[in-house]
């Protein structure tokens, strides 16, 4: 196991840190690979909200953010070359020049990487307003066949919540190889367990429709996992096997 503040320049800067959280084959009982999840350095780390909220809304802010993550970035490929890493980017990034350069130069790790883009509403500023649906649908296209034509997988995240709803997932299923499905929100919201299998079955049968990686996220227990294996969902993630930490098992 490798403390990543333990590699030389570290993986942090003066306001934020990556934490890393396995991504699991239950039926092999094998780590295949880790998301990078951007946390804050307070004594708990968390996610800044707020601050990236306010970094992803500045282009400005939002360019020297890609350059600190950038560097951050390569020098966690080059000590994990084998190893693969989801990276996060809300959709209102992707409309963003600077983000599409980003990706241009990392295109020599493209195999490691795989681009999970958030359920987030790619909300604008008030001058950019004229923007309507069809013309966001539309550059989200142009931008999704851009990230896949430099080798990059794609993801969408929190399936069926926020923008990834199955009508959005439908426009884009030709660029996409995986889908991510969360229970906890589910959870929180009280849903009964036999309707929760019902959706689970519903976007399984969509991902097997489509030939996409199917992972289910928020396992906190063995009976979750258990219970999801029994319905042949065996990539998971989660607390169960492993809280996000600054630790990567080798």
């Amino acid at each position: 196991m490798t403390d990543m503040n333990s590699i030389k320049g570290g993986l942090q800067m003066d306001e934020f840190q990556f934490h890393f959280q396995p991504k699991v084959d239950v039926q092999n009982h094998q780590i295949i690979g880790y998301e990078i999840l951007l946390r804050n350095k307070e004594q708990n780390p968390y996610y800044p909200a707020k601050r990236m909220e306010k970094i992803i809304n500045s282009r400005a802010k939002h360019a020297s953010f890609l350059e600190w993550f950038q560097s951050e970035l390569v020098q966690l490929l080059c000590y994990f070359p084998t190893l693969q890493f989801s990276i996060n980017f809300a959709p209102k990034q992707l409309f963003y020049l600077e983000t599409h350069l980003f990706l241009t130069k990392m295109k020599p790790y493209a195999e490691q990487l795989i681009v999970e883009v958030t359920e987030d509403l790619p909300l604008f500023a008030a001058s950019m307003e004229n923007i309507d649906a069809l013309t966001i649908e539309q550059n989200l296209q142009s931008m999704f066949a851009s990230i896949k034509a430099k080798g990059y997988r794609i993801a969408l995240d929190d399936v069926g919540s926020g923008k990834n709803s199955l009508d959005e997932v439908l426009k884009f299923t030709s660029y996409l190889d995986q889908i991510k499905f969360s229970i906890v929100k589910c959870s929180k919201k009280n849903l009964k367990e036999e309707t929760l299998h019902l959706f689970l079955h519903a976007w399984q049968s969509f991902a097997e429709d489509y030939q996409l990686d199917f992972i289910v996220e928020g396992i906190e227990d063995q009976a979750v996992s258990n219970g999801l294996k029994n319905q042949g969902i065996f990539v998971q993630q989660g607390y169960h096997f492993g809280k996000p930490s600054k630790c990567i098992k080798r």
